[in-house]
């Protein structure tokens, strides 16, 4: 074999791993994503996402992820946080750390309800219910606050909320009312 070839063949392997390594950095970032999508394709029939809609005092309010089910609506807060975590119920500030660094974040259990009711009040008597969602990037080595769930234990949650189904009518109906209202704030 002369120097070419081999040049040309350390090149062509140097080139090959570096696209693998690129390929399964690509998979793993969006495989959080694909679970999130995952989650939400399989618990709804219709969803919207990053939407505002009018809150209870004459402003707006950000929704993550809105899903009509068989049992009503859910809000949705979905957070990917990577590190180690840690909130409380009461607790103004959650705590992320990366390493040694630590970073704060509002606790998402305090906004939760405000988002609930704003979605309520649009959608009259079909119930709604709300959860904040993790991925797994990250995790709550002292454990998760009550009505905090990562992606993977979701369903759990709410296979109780998803049945019985409620006339689909009733869900159509407040389902437009979301829309309509989205789109006018």
């Amino acid at each position: 074999m002369d120097k070419q070839s081999i040049v040309f063949i350390a090149v062509s392997v140097v080139i090959a791993v570096v696209i693998v390594f690129l390929f399964v950095r690509y998979y793993q970032r969006n495989q959080h994503q694909r679970q999130i999508n995952k989650l939400i394709n399989d618990l709804s029939h219709k969803s919207l996402r990053n939407i505002l809609l009018p809150d209870s005092v004459d402003g707006q309010i950000w929704i993550d992820c809105l899903l009509l089910t068989d049992g009503g609506l859910i809000v949705l807060d979905i957070r990917d946080y990577v590190g180690r975590l840690f909130g409380g119920d009461n607790i103004n500030e959650w705590t992320q750390m990366i390493g040694v660094k630590s970073h704060k974040f509002h606790n998402p259990l305090l906004e939760l309800p405000a988002r609930i009711n704003a979605v309520q009040e649009i959608a009259g008597d079909i119930p709604v219910v709300g959860h904040i969602v993790f991925t797994r990037r990250g995790a709550f080595e002292k454990g998760m606050p009550e009505g905090v769930y990562m992606v993977d234990e979701v369903y759990e949650q709410l296979s109780h909320f998803l049945r019985p189904a409620l006339p689909a009518d009733k869900l159509d109906s407040a389902w437009q009312n979301i829309i309509t209202v989205q789109k006018s704030s």
